[in-house]
Formats: C-alpha cells, structure tokens, sequence
C-alpha cells in the first residue's frame, strides 16, 4: 500500500500544471461565494464589535448569534452554495477522465487533458447517477441507526447523547466513504474498458472494493493525511492569529498552501485507485473466442 502511495504522489508531483489548474478551477468557485459573502458579513456587521471580537479569536456563540439576527441577508446564499456544489461536483466528474489519462502521459498538455474528459464524462455521469442513487439508500440506513441510538441516549445527559451520537456519525461516514471509493473505482473500470457500461462498473466496483479492504484503507489513509493538513494548519493560525492587516494576509496565503496540497491530496485518491487496479487488475469484460473451422477458411 504504501508502494502505490508513493507511486502516486510522484506521477501527481511530474503533473504541477495538473494541480494548479484543478486548484484554480476550486479557488475561482470559492471566491464566487466568500466575496458576496465578506462584504454582506461586514455590511450586517456595520459598527457591532462582533467582526473584531470573531477576527481576533473565534467564539462559537457569537458566530451564532451574530448569524440568527442577520439571516435574512445570508439567506439568499443557500441556493448559491448548493449550485457551485452542484456545479462542483460535475466538473470533478469532468476532471476525473483528464486525470486518468494525464497520469498515462509523459508530458501534460491542456489539450489532451480536456479531450479525454469530455470523451469519458457521459459515462461518468451516468455512473454518478448510480452512485448517488446507493448513496441515498445508504443514508436512509445510517438514518435507522440515528434513531435507534438517539432512543438508546434518550433520558441521559448532553455528554452521553453525544457519545452515543458517535458510532452513528461513524457509520454514516464509512458509508459516504465507501460509495466515494466506489465512484474511484468505478470510474478507474470504465477508463480500462470501453465496452464496459456505467450499470456494470457500478457493480464491479462494489465488488472489487468490498473484497479488498486494503483498497479502503488505502482510500482512508489519504483521508487522515488530509486531516492532519487540517491540524497542522490550525496550529500554524493558533501561532500566527489574525490580529492585523499583516498577518491576515499572511494567514491567507498560509492557507492557501494548504488548500494546494489538500488539492494534491484529492487528485491522489484517484490516481491511487488507478494504481491499485494496475497492481491487482480483474476481468472487466469477458473475451469470446471465436475458432476458425476447416470450412470457414
């Protein structure tokens, strides 16, 4: 596991175009929201001292104050993130099929990338409906387990609700894990095959993956990587804070670092499953063989 690991990270680093593309492509939808959103939270702010008190240390109950009597100006953000979401999630559908192919190539070019992401992503989408279908049905699952543990804590104290709360937040999360690794695979499956369809990389992928849990823990591992991006940035604002203009800019630019490499990271669970394939393939598609009689020749 770790060979592949390694693997990956280093055809993802001989790619930086690749990286700093896709994390331009996530800065520019970003900043379609965080911009209204600044200046509707500095106008709501107006003279509260609220803004200050949050920029110099974040506390938790005046966030949420400050947000129940503004909520009818941050309203009309709602259906804004659920499109760039939506929007989002087609363009890493987009993407997934320039990746594959990106890696396979020993020089990147724009051309090529966009070619091979527009010539796998009817089918990739189709698989996406298949996978959110699943998805559904697996929540729904995690829901019963919310309600049988929410019964089990009913009666008890705050601190017990919440650590009975833990195991269905941890399977709920498995779950969404699972069908995200399925997705990795499934897509890996229609990129090595061109006859196979969407309905039938949907069922390889459940099958592959549900047979080798190394290939979840793999997916997991660069999952906790990312977390600890996540740790170690947080130490960093602890140490640095955002008490002026300087190191607000600092902080910024720190922070961008860090979405770099989370970029990185989100490349590398595909181009992990990729490599784990290679290294432990199965038959996509069954191969007749037609034999030649004395007749026919």
């Amino acid at each position: 596991m770790t060979r592949i690991l390694t693997k990956t990270f280093n055809e993802i680093a001989q790619k930086p175009r690749l990286v700093f593309f896709l994390y331009a492509v996530g800065f520019v939808l970003s900043m379609v929201v965080a911009r209204p959103f600044y200046v509707t939270f500095l106008n709501e702010a107006n003279t509260s001292v609220a803004l200050d008190k949050l920029a110099a240390d974040f506390d938790f109950m005046i966030f949420t104050d400050f947000f129940h009597q503004s909520q009818n100006a941050f309203r009309p953000f709602l259906p804004l993130i659920f499109t760039l979401g939506m929007v989002y999630l087609l363009l890493n559908t987009f993407f997934a099929g320039g990746i594959l192919d990106a890696t396979n190539q020993y020089k990147f070019k724009f051309p090529r990338f966009f070619e091979a992401s527009a010539q796998y992503f009817g089918r990739f989408a189709m698989l996406l409906i298949f996978l959110f279908i699943f998805l559904m049905v697996l929540v729904s699952l995690a829901g019963m387990f919310f309600f049988i543990f929410a019964a089990i804590a009913e009666g008890g104290s705050e601190k017990d609700y919440i650590l009975w709360m833990i195991p269905p937040v941890l399977i709920l999360a498995y779950f969404v894990g699972f069908v995200v690794i399925m997705g990795d695979y499934g897509r890996v499956m229609l990129f090595k095959s061109t006859t196979l369809s969407p309905f039938g990389a949907f069922w390889k992928a459940f099958s592959y993956i549900f047979k080798r849990p190394t290939a979840i823990a793999l997916f997991w591992l660069i999952i906790v990587l990312g977390i600890i991006l996540s740790v170690v940035y947080l130490g960093i604002d602890s140490l640095i804070g955002m008490h002026s203009g300087t190191t607000i800019f600092v902080m910024f630019l720190v922070q961008q670092i860090f979405v770099f490499g989370r970029t990185f990271l989100k490349i590398s669970t595909q181009v992990a499953a990729k490599n784990y394939f290679e290294a432990r393939p199965v038959e996509l598609e069954k191969v007749i063989l037609v034999a030649e009689t004395e007749e026919e020749n």
